[in-house]
């Protein structure tokens, strides 16, 4: 079955993609799509299972991947803030020799070579329509490379049974159906971009594509009723927060759902007072999207909870023998579920490390359930810091610092230490001085926790979805970010 080809035959006149002032319906998404199946087609050999694609977010972008998917092609998904020794990295990983580029990104691969680059622009001249190849539920759809925070990306293998089951999964758990419109401002090279179109295709609703995320042109729509649902992180929300009108939003307006790292408690207390909905959520490029969410009227009684398991998942916290836990014992996050992917590309060294023999996927996050099954993060296990043999989680020290109104962003990390082994450090955006940090965690933190050193930036290293990169502060990088005067 072919996702799209299926819309069009049950709602061909749905409004289904909106950019900018121009609407498509399915069925004029599927002439679109048609014709930039047959442009590949004159270019890109049948037997090439594999195409990269490398665009910021356009209706191009939208055409190609559904195109490259109808004509059963396998889209490697290319991060635009890629510098091109690591768009290099991820070709070569990937093993790909032809490439769509935007005219936006098309420099970056100028000092590549062994690589047909083909534009993203559709000549002005009718294709012959091509055969919709089906979505084989054990084909590959995407290789999305996971964001690198904690180093060298590895190319996720992502099939449409996952990406089916994500997008179902969404569906039970927040009720989307073919009425709601999606406003979608992250990047479609990101799964939290990419899950959208799925979603689209699946469950028929429409998608409100925005080239690059605005909080005044995002506001202007949902107070003009133009979108019912967002997918945001934690920048995008507190921008939203800050440009949020007296009057609020439309009365069409459900919800944010929110992801790509954790969120302070004083934003949420914020949504809650602004009566504002946001499910937070949790997923990873390896899950396919979120996995686990919390419902608005659940966030009021479970403040910073990410949620309960979706129906089709399961959860479990184990300790170091990967042994299950009790409620309230922190350890590693495991989840089983349809999905969640089953390999990483060429790299069966990560393998054993991350899957179980008896399907359990290994997180690397740390975390705790409570007796009534909610889920709360406190950490990546690649971020504990063992201090003189205390667990010291990067996240508990985080939230806490938040709460210092002259502290605008801050990550805490690891650094090496003669005799405690590792101790914390924390990299703000704001000003703080370490008599005033020790006065404030005084009564807050074990001072074991506490940071021994301040460094201030001008602002963090992130990925292109919005998560901290922290691994970034732990090399020579980290002077990038600093101001040149500490004081």
């Amino acid at each position: 079955m072919n996702w799209l080809v299926k819309q069009i035959n049950e709602r061909p006149n749905h409004p289904a993609l909106y950019v900018d002032d121009t609407v498509w319906t399915f069925a004029a998404i599927g002439r679109n799509v048609q014709q930039w199946m047959g442009y590949f087609s004159t270019i890109v050999p049948e037997t090439t299972k594999r195409v990269a694609v490398l665009s910021h977010n356009s209706s191009a972008h939208y055409f190609t991947i559904v195109a490259l998917w109808s004509l059963g092609k396998e889209v490697v998904c290319l991060n635009t803030h890629l510098q091109p020794e690591e768009l290099e990295y991820q070709l070569d990983d990937a093993q790909v020799s032809f490439v769509i580029v935007d005219e936006f990104s098309q420099k970056k691969l100028t000092q590549l070579t062994g690589l047909m680059v083909i534009p993203m622009s559709l000549p002005q001249k009718h294709f012959s329509d091509s055969p919709w190849q089906d979505m084989g539920l054990d084909d590959v759809a995407t290789i999305m490379y996971t964001s690198g925070t904690t180093g060298r990306p590895k190319g996720v293998v992502q099939r449409f049974a996952q990406h089916l089951a994500s997008a179902k999964g969404t569906a039970q758990n927040v009720s989307i159906t073919a009425d709601d419109c999606w406003l979608c401002a992250v990047p479609l090279f990101h799964i939290s971009g990419l899950s959208l179109i799925c979603r689209q295709l699946i469950l028929g609703c429409s998608i409100r594509l925005y080239r690059k995320f605005s909080a005044t042109e995002v506001t202007r729509d949902l107070v003009a009723g133009k979108g019912s649902v967002m997918s945001v992180v934690t920048l995008m929300l507190n921008d939203l927060l800050k440009a949020y009108p007296p009057t609020g939003y439309h009365d069409c307006f459900r919800f944010f759902l929110l992801g790509g790292g954790p969120v302070s408690v004083a934003t949420l207390e914020t949504c809650q007072k602004l009566e504002l909905p946001v499910i937070q959520s949790y997923g990873m490029t390896e899950t396919c999207s979120q996995v686990v969410a919390l419902s608005f009227a659940d966030a009021l009684t479970h403040l910073g909870s990410v949620g309960k398991p979706l129906a089709n998942m399961v959860i479990k916290i184990v300790d170091a023998l990967n042994q299950e836990v009790p409620a309230l014992v922190t350890g590693e996050i495991w989840l089983k579920g349809p999905n969640i992917v089953t390999n990483y590309l060429h790299d069966t060294t990560w393998h054993d490390t991350k899957w179980t023999t008896d399907g359990w996927f290994r997180t690397g996050d740390m975390g705790y359930l409570t007796e009534d099954g909610y889920l709360y993060l406190v950490s990546r296990l690649s971020e504990l810091i063992i201090s003189g043999g205390e667990n010291v989680y990067p996240t508990e020290v985080e939230q806490v610092l938040q709460q210092i109104s002259s502290v605008q962003e801050v990550a805490v990390v690891g650094e090496s230490h003669p005799k405690w082994g590792a101790v914390p450090v924390a990299y703000i955006v704001g000003h703080l001085t370490k008599a005033e940090m020790e006065d404030y965690l005084s009564s807050r933190l074990a001072k074991y926790k506490w940071p021994v050193a301040i460094y201030r930036c001008h602002n963090l290293p992130r990925t292109a979805s919005g998560k901290l990169a922290k691994h970034r502060l732990l090399t020579k990088e980290r002077d990038e970010y600093l101001w040149k005067s500490q004081n």
